[in-house]
């Protein structure tokens, strides 16, 4: 299959997870926080180091998929830029301590959820 087919479909359903993601984060959370952007990228940070590990270190599987998970999934389901968006936003709004919370919050929980993802798919194989 062609590389970029495999990079379209990945993000294309990356895309949606994230939209539905946003959606329902909002309804359920409330929307005066970026809970839809906290999640995802918490999630797709432990998706993508626990892939990841699994690639290089574990399996023997065509490249694509590699792409198709890290690239296309992972690149199109997380988000710096809304991240980053909506932290000025708040700064602007003159609410710095969501402002702060959400820095503080997106990347201990990333960095977190990435640590938990490498060791759990060493301890698998």
């Amino acid at each position: 299959m062609d590389k970029y087919i495999v990079l379209a479909i990945g993000g294309a359903i990356g895309t949606i997870l994230r939209y539905i993601t946003g959606v329902y984060s909002a309804k359920i959370l409330g929307s005066d926080f970026p809970y839809g952007t906290l999640i995802v990228n918490t999630v797709g940070s432990f998706i993508l180091s626990f892939f990841m590990i699994l690639f290089l270190e574990k399996l023997s599987l065509d490249p694509l998929w590699r792409l198709f998970v890290a690239v296309g999934f992972c690149g199109s389901f997380t988000t710096m830029s809304s991240f980053t968006y909506e932290t000025f936003a708040l700064l602007i709004d003159g609410d710095y301590i969501k402002a702060g919370l959400n820095v503080i919050l997106n990347l201990t929980l990333s960095l977190t959820s990435a640590f938990l993802g490498i060791v759990f798919a060493r301890s698998l194989l």
